[in-house]
Protein backbone atom coordinates (compact mmCIF):
# COMPACT_ATOMS: atom_id res chain seq x y z
CA UNK A 1 0.00 0.00 0.00
CA UNK A 2 1.37 3.12 -1.00
CA UNK A 3 1.63 6.43 1.44
CA UNK A 4 -0.41 8.23 -0.26
CA UNK A 5 -3.41 5.52 -0.48
CA UNK A 6 -2.89 5.25 3.24
CA UNK A 7 -3.18 8.67 3.99
CA UNK A 8 -6.49 8.79 1.99
CA UNK A 9 -7.81 5.90 4.09
CA UNK A 10 -6.82 7.95 7.56
CA UNK A 11 -8.17 11.15 6.03
CA UNK A 12 -11.99 8.96 5.02
CA UNK A 13 -11.73 7.22 8.38
CA UNK A 14 -11.59 10.72 10.24
CA UNK A 15 -14.31 12.31 8.50
CA UNK A 16 -16.73 9.47 8.91
CA UNK A 17 -15.39 9.55 12.73
CA UNK A 18 -16.03 13.36 12.96
CA UNK A 19 -19.33 13.53 11.31
CA UNK A 20 -20.55 10.33 13.48
CA UNK A 21 -19.50 12.00 16.49
CA UNK A 22 -21.42 15.14 15.42
CA UNK A 23 -24.48 13.05 14.70
CA UNK A 24 -24.52 11.68 17.69
CA UNK A 25 -23.52 15.21 19.78
CA UNK A 26 -26.64 16.50 17.76
CA UNK A 27 -28.59 13.62 18.51
CA UNK A 28 -27.94 14.12 22.06
CA UNK A 29 -28.51 17.79 22.39
CA UNK A 30 -31.66 17.72 20.69
CA UNK A 31 -32.99 14.15 23.53
CA UNK A 32 -31.89 16.73 26.21
CA UNK A 33 -33.57 19.66 24.53
CA UNK A 34 -36.84 17.47 24.24
CA UNK A 35 -36.98 16.72 27.81
CA UNK A 36 -36.82 20.21 28.74
CA UNK A 37 -39.81 21.30 27.03
CA UNK A 38 -41.98 18.26 27.85
CA UNK A 39 -41.02 19.36 31.50
CA UNK A 40 -41.49 23.08 30.56
CA UNK A 41 -45.08 23.42 28.72
CA UNK A 42 -47.14 25.79 29.77
CA UNK A 43 -50.29 27.67 28.43
CA UNK A 44 -49.38 31.35 27.96
CA UNK A 45 -52.54 32.91 29.01
CA UNK A 46 -55.58 33.08 30.46
CA UNK A 47 -58.15 32.84 27.62
CA UNK A 48 -59.33 36.10 26.43
CA UNK A 49 -63.07 35.21 26.62
CA UNK A 50 -65.53 33.60 29.25
CA UNK A 51 -69.33 32.14 28.83
CA UNK A 52 -71.86 31.95 31.98
CA UNK A 53 -75.03 31.30 29.89
CA UNK A 54 -74.05 28.22 28.91
CA UNK A 55 -77.20 25.31 29.86
CA UNK A 56 -75.30 22.33 27.87
CA UNK A 57 -72.73 20.46 28.81
CA UNK A 58 -68.97 20.22 26.87
CA UNK A 59 -66.88 16.90 27.02
CA UNK A 60 -63.07 17.95 26.10
CA UNK A 61 -60.23 15.50 24.41
CA UNK A 62 -57.41 16.31 23.42
CA UNK A 63 -55.89 13.44 20.93
CA UNK A 64 -52.38 13.01 19.92
CA UNK A 65 -51.36 11.81 16.13
CA UNK A 66 -48.18 9.81 14.80
CA UNK A 67 -45.49 12.65 13.49
CA UNK A 68 -45.36 12.69 9.96
CA UNK A 69 -41.52 11.74 8.48
CA UNK A 70 -39.63 14.58 7.85
CA UNK A 71 -36.59 14.65 5.48
CA UNK A 72 -34.99 17.30 7.92
CA UNK A 73 -33.12 15.35 10.51
CA UNK A 74 -33.45 18.42 13.05
CA UNK A 75 -37.26 18.05 13.53
CA UNK A 76 -38.46 16.58 16.62
CA UNK A 77 -42.36 16.19 16.93
CA UNK A 78 -43.83 16.40 20.03
CA UNK A 79 -47.75 15.57 18.21
CA UNK A 80 -47.92 12.07 19.95
CA UNK A 81 -47.06 13.42 23.01
CA UNK A 82 -49.43 13.52 26.20
CA UNK A 83 -47.95 16.77 27.31
CA UNK A 84 -50.73 19.18 25.86
CA UNK A 85 -54.11 16.66 27.31
CA UNK A 86 -54.39 18.64 31.09
CA UNK A 87 -52.98 21.70 30.07
CA UNK A 88 -55.97 22.51 27.59
CA UNK A 89 -58.51 20.63 29.05
CA UNK A 90 -57.95 23.30 32.07
CA UNK A 91 -57.69 26.03 29.63
CA UNK A 92 -61.45 25.06 27.92
CA UNK A 93 -62.73 24.77 31.77
CA UNK A 94 -61.89 28.17 32.67
CA UNK A 95 -63.64 29.88 30.20
CA UNK A 96 -66.89 28.37 31.17
CA UNK A 97 -67.50 25.40 29.32
CA UNK A 98 -68.39 22.54 32.17
CA UNK A 99 -69.43 18.74 31.93
CA UNK A 100 -73.13 18.89 32.80
CA UNK A 101 -74.81 15.32 32.23
CA UNK A 102 -73.28 12.10 30.77
CA UNK A 103 -74.71 10.85 27.87
CA UNK A 104 -76.26 14.58 26.84
CA UNK A 105 -73.37 16.69 26.84
CA UNK A 106 -71.11 17.82 23.65
CA UNK A 107 -68.02 16.28 22.95
CA UNK A 108 -65.24 18.95 21.74
CA UNK A 109 -61.95 16.83 20.49
CA UNK A 110 -59.14 18.95 20.29
CA UNK A 111 -56.64 16.94 17.68
CA UNK A 112 -52.39 17.93 17.78
CA UNK A 113 -51.89 17.76 13.90
CA UNK A 114 -48.63 18.95 13.94
CA UNK A 115 -46.18 19.75 16.92
CA UNK A 116 -42.53 20.45 15.04
CA UNK A 117 -39.16 21.79 16.84
CA UNK A 118 -36.48 22.59 14.81
CA UNK A 119 -33.17 21.67 17.13
CA UNK A 120 -30.84 23.74 15.07
CA UNK A 121 -32.66 26.89 14.59
CA UNK A 122 -35.53 27.23 17.55
CA UNK A 123 -38.63 27.37 15.37
CA UNK A 124 -41.87 25.70 16.80
CA UNK A 125 -44.53 25.18 14.04
CA UNK A 126 -48.38 23.99 15.48
CA UNK A 127 -51.73 22.73 13.71
CA UNK A 128 -54.50 21.94 15.39
CA UNK A 129 -57.74 20.58 14.23
CA UNK A 130 -60.86 20.85 16.39
CA UNK A 131 -64.44 19.42 16.04
CA UNK A 132 -67.32 19.27 17.98
CA UNK A 133 -70.31 16.92 18.05
CA UNK A 134 -73.74 17.14 19.38
CA UNK A 135 -74.94 14.01 22.06
CA UNK A 136 -76.00 11.89 19.00
CA UNK A 137 -72.54 12.17 17.39
CA UNK A 138 -73.46 14.47 14.61
CA UNK A 139 -70.33 17.06 13.64
CA UNK A 140 -71.45 20.64 14.05
CA UNK A 141 -68.36 22.25 14.17
CA UNK A 142 -65.61 21.66 12.41
CA UNK A 143 -62.06 24.13 12.20
CA UNK A 144 -59.59 21.56 10.02
CA UNK A 145 -56.41 23.54 10.25
CA UNK A 146 -55.48 25.88 12.59
CA UNK A 147 -52.02 26.78 12.57
CA UNK A 148 -49.27 29.11 14.57
CA UNK A 149 -45.78 29.29 14.36
CA UNK A 150 -42.82 31.38 16.89
CA UNK A 151 -38.82 31.85 16.51
CA UNK A 152 -37.03 32.25 19.76
CA UNK A 153 -33.95 31.87 21.31
CA UNK A 154 -35.64 29.98 24.11
CA UNK A 155 -37.25 27.55 22.34
CA UNK A 156 -39.20 26.44 25.30
CA UNK A 157 -41.09 30.05 25.48
CA UNK A 158 -41.66 29.65 21.53
CA UNK A 159 -43.38 26.43 22.10
CA UNK A 160 -45.48 27.44 24.71
CA UNK A 161 -46.16 31.11 22.83
CA UNK A 162 -46.58 29.03 19.74
CA UNK A 163 -49.53 26.65 20.95
CA UNK A 164 -51.00 28.84 22.99
CA UNK A 165 -51.93 31.14 19.68
CA UNK A 166 -53.20 28.54 17.92
CA UNK A 167 -56.46 27.73 21.42
CA UNK A 168 -56.88 31.51 20.50
CA UNK A 169 -57.60 31.24 17.52
CA UNK A 170 -60.11 28.58 17.78
CA UNK A 171 -63.74 30.05 17.67
CA UNK A 172 -64.98 29.95 21.25
CA UNK A 173 -68.03 31.94 19.76
CA UNK A 174 -69.51 29.62 17.62
CA UNK A 175 -68.63 26.32 19.98
CA UNK A 176 -70.67 28.33 22.91
CA UNK A 177 -73.17 29.40 20.88
CA UNK A 178 -74.28 25.46 20.19
CA UNK A 179 -74.33 25.07 24.02
CA UNK A 180 -77.06 28.40 24.87
CA UNK A 181 -79.82 27.07 22.46
CA UNK A 182 -82.40 28.15 24.38
CA UNK A 183 -86.06 25.68 25.02
CA UNK A 184 -88.86 27.77 25.76
CA UNK A 185 -90.85 25.98 28.28
CA UNK A 186 -94.41 26.25 26.62
CA UNK A 187 -92.68 23.77 24.02
CA UNK A 188 -92.30 21.13 26.68
CA UNK A 189 -95.67 21.27 28.47
CA UNK A 190 -96.01 18.28 30.35
CA UNK A 191 -92.30 18.03 31.55
CA UNK A 192 -92.36 18.53 34.94
CA UNK A 193 -89.34 20.44 37.01
CA UNK A 194 -87.65 17.14 39.06
CA UNK A 195 -84.85 19.60 40.26
CA UNK A 196 -82.16 18.30 37.45
CA UNK A 197 -81.63 21.53 35.55
CA UNK A 198 -82.78 19.11 32.18
CA UNK A 199 -85.84 21.36 31.77
CA UNK A 200 -86.98 24.46 29.90
CA UNK A 201 -89.10 25.46 32.69
CA UNK A 202 -85.86 25.78 34.84
CA UNK A 203 -83.68 27.29 32.14
CA UNK A 204 -86.26 30.43 32.19
CA UNK A 205 -84.43 32.72 33.64
CA UNK A 206 -87.19 35.18 36.21
CA UNK A 207 -85.85 38.65 36.94
CA UNK A 208 -86.78 39.85 40.30
CA UNK A 209 -87.39 43.28 41.37
CA UNK A 210 -89.17 43.71 44.47
CA UNK A 211 -89.44 47.56 46.25
CA UNK A 212 -90.88 49.40 49.23
CA UNK A 213 -91.41 52.51 50.87
CA UNK A 214 -89.79 52.45 53.15
CA UNK A 215 -86.90 50.40 52.58
CA UNK A 216 -85.99 47.99 54.39
CA UNK A 217 -88.68 45.33 54.72
CA UNK A 218 -88.70 41.35 55.16
CA UNK A 219 -90.02 39.90 52.15
CA UNK A 220 -91.40 36.32 52.22
CA UNK A 221 -92.62 33.85 49.38
CA UNK A 222 -94.96 30.98 49.57
CA UNK A 223 -96.30 28.98 46.55
CA UNK A 224 -100.19 28.23 46.49
CA UNK A 225 -101.02 25.07 44.31
CA UNK A 226 -104.26 23.71 43.31
CA UNK A 227 -102.67 20.83 41.63
CA UNK A 228 -101.40 17.66 43.36
CA UNK A 229 -98.50 17.55 41.18
CA UNK A 230 -97.24 20.82 42.87
CA UNK A 231 -97.20 20.88 47.18
CA UNK A 232 -97.97 24.45 48.49
CA UNK A 233 -95.59 25.73 50.74
CA UNK A 234 -95.07 27.86 54.17
CA UNK A 235 -93.20 31.07 53.84
CA UNK A 236 -90.25 31.47 53.09
CA UNK A 237 -87.80 34.49 53.60
CA UNK A 238 -86.18 35.70 50.42
CA UNK A 239 -84.77 38.92 51.69
CA UNK A 240 -85.28 42.68 52.76
CA UNK A 241 -85.67 45.40 50.04
CA UNK A 242 -84.90 46.39 47.49
CA UNK A 243 -83.80 43.26 45.72
CA UNK A 244 -83.04 42.99 42.37
CA UNK A 245 -82.16 39.08 40.88
CA UNK A 246 -82.19 37.24 38.09
CA UNK A 247 -82.44 33.79 38.49
CA UNK A 248 -84.62 30.38 37.59
CA UNK A 249 -87.95 29.26 39.76
CA UNK A 250 -87.31 26.37 41.09
CA UNK A 251 -90.83 24.39 42.11
CA UNK A 252 -90.60 20.79 42.08
CA UNK A 253 -93.60 19.02 40.09
CA UNK A 254 -94.49 21.72 38.12
CA UNK A 255 -94.66 21.76 34.46
CA UNK A 256 -96.04 24.59 31.80
CA UNK A 257 -99.28 23.08 31.38
CA UNK A 258 -100.09 23.28 35.07
CA UNK A 259 -98.21 26.63 35.83
CA UNK A 260 -102.18 28.67 35.51
CA UNK A 261 -103.03 26.57 38.92
CA UNK A 262 -100.26 27.70 40.82
CA UNK A 263 -99.53 30.91 42.35
CA UNK A 264 -96.47 32.99 44.21
CA UNK A 265 -97.84 35.38 46.85
CA UNK A 266 -95.00 37.98 47.91
CA UNK A 267 -95.48 38.71 51.00
CA UNK A 268 -93.67 42.16 52.64
CA UNK A 269 -93.66 43.10 56.30
CA UNK A 270 -92.13 45.50 58.60
CA UNK A 271 -91.96 46.33 61.96
CA UNK A 272 -94.27 49.54 62.33
CA UNK A 273 -96.30 48.60 59.17
CA UNK A 274 -99.17 46.49 57.97
CA UNK A 275 -98.24 43.82 56.27
CA UNK A 276 -98.96 43.74 52.46
CA UNK A 277 -99.10 40.61 49.64
CA UNK A 278 -99.29 40.52 46.18
CA UNK A 279 -100.09 36.91 44.29
CA UNK A 280 -98.69 36.32 40.85
CA UNK A 281 -99.62 33.40 38.39
CA UNK A 282 -96.89 31.10 37.76
CA UNK A 283 -98.21 31.04 33.69
CA UNK A 284 -97.97 34.76 33.62
CA UNK A 285 -94.56 34.86 35.40
CA UNK A 286 -92.81 32.38 33.44
CA UNK A 287 -94.62 34.20 29.52
CA UNK A 288 -93.05 37.21 31.39
CA UNK A 289 -90.10 36.13 32.36
CA UNK A 290 -90.41 38.98 35.67
CA UNK A 291 -91.98 39.30 38.83
CA UNK A 292 -91.95 42.93 39.82
CA UNK A 293 -93.47 44.23 42.64
CA UNK A 294 -93.92 47.76 44.75
CA UNK A 295 -95.41 47.75 48.46
CA UNK A 296 -96.24 51.00 49.83
CA UNK A 297 -96.32 50.16 53.34
CA UNK A 298 -99.44 51.80 55.73
CA UNK A 299 -98.13 52.48 59.37
CA UNK A 300 -99.88 50.40 61.74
Amino acid sequence: MTKKKFLAIVVTLATTLFFTGCSAYKDNLAGNLMTQLNGRFQITRSPQQQFYDLINGLQVKVEPTQPQPSSNSNIRSMSNLGLFSTPTITYVRSMGFKEMRSGQDFSLIITINKADINTWNGKVDITLGVKMMDPSGSIVFNQESITSEKNALDVSKALNEAYTKALEQINWVQIASFLKVEKLAKNEPNKQVEGLGTTALEQTIIRWDIQSRPQGADIFWRVVSKTPDVKSTNNKYLTTTPYEATKALDIRGLTYQTAGNVRIILRCEKDGYLPQEKEYDVRMVLDQEEISAFFRLVKE
